[in-house]
């Protein structure tokens, strides 16, 4: 854990959490696993080959491109409708565990909580639904009001910045740019949040932080070391 100054637990703080892997951590992997696979099965169908293929091309567009659905709008012209309703079939899914101990911590975070994901929106909320951890967060800002084109791109944090001004109002634009926090498991995704100005939180047991990273944890529940709060 890199440990600066406290983070202050203020009502006007803006909670920006990522979903996969930070909101259900490193020790849930299994979950996105199942998704991971659910993908590879989408990309077999629309490539051909080998399941083992379809998936060399996942990482690649995945790296290329941000998100592996990117890549194939860019590459294959798919409709990403088409692309979530085939891999969000619960039957093929794992969900996270209940967790009462993470509704607790959310619920203690005062100011805004929203959930900033490049998944559809139905994945998300059907594992914070799992968690009980759904209540805790306002509102949902998903890739299709990304138009598609999810972080790290430029045009998603820009995005998102507008959605909160519509929520909250133009106050928030008055706001410092640290009172936005973004709590993420990606180093590339918390790129350009700190380029913005924002505070940013590397939810990784697996990496170290570089300097320009706020503050590192290793998991969701570790956030109490780092804030001016008790929980």
């Amino acid at each position: 854990m890199v440990l600066k100054n406290m983070v202050k637990n203020s009502v006007d703080n803006i909670w920006l959490f990522d979903y996969d892997l930070t909101l259900y951590g490193e020790d849930e992997r299994c979950v996105l696993n199942s998704l991971d696979h659910r993908i590879a099965e989408y990309v077999q169908r629309t490539v051909g080959g080998s399941f083992e293929h379809a998936t060399a091309i996942r990482k690649e567009y995945l790296q290329l491109y941000g998100t592996t659905l990117s890549g194939l709008m860019a590459v294959n012209h798919i409709d990403p409708d088409d692309f979530f309703d085939f891999i969000h079939q619960p039957e093929f899914l794992v969900y996270p565990k209940p967790s009462p101990q993470k509704a607790t911590l959310l619920q203690s975070l005062l100011g805004r909580r929203v959930v900033f994901t490049n998944g559809r929106c139905d994945w998300s909320e059907a594992g914070m639904l799992a968690m009980g951890i759904r209540s805790c967060i306002e509102h949902i800002f998903d890739l299709k009001q990304m138009d598609w084109v999810g972080k790290p791109h430029e045009s998603a944090y820009c995005k998102i910045k507008e959605f909160l001004v519509c929520c909250y109002g133009k106050g928030i634009r008055l706001l410092p740019n640290s009172s936005i926090i973004m709590v993420e498991d990606s180093l590339r995704n918390l790129t350009p949040a700190h380029e913005l100005g924002w505070t940013t939180i590397l939810v990784n047991p697996n990496i170290d932080a570089p300097d320009w990273v706020d503050y590192h944890v290793k998991h969701l529940m570790d956030l109490p070391d780092i804030m001016e709060m008790q929980v």
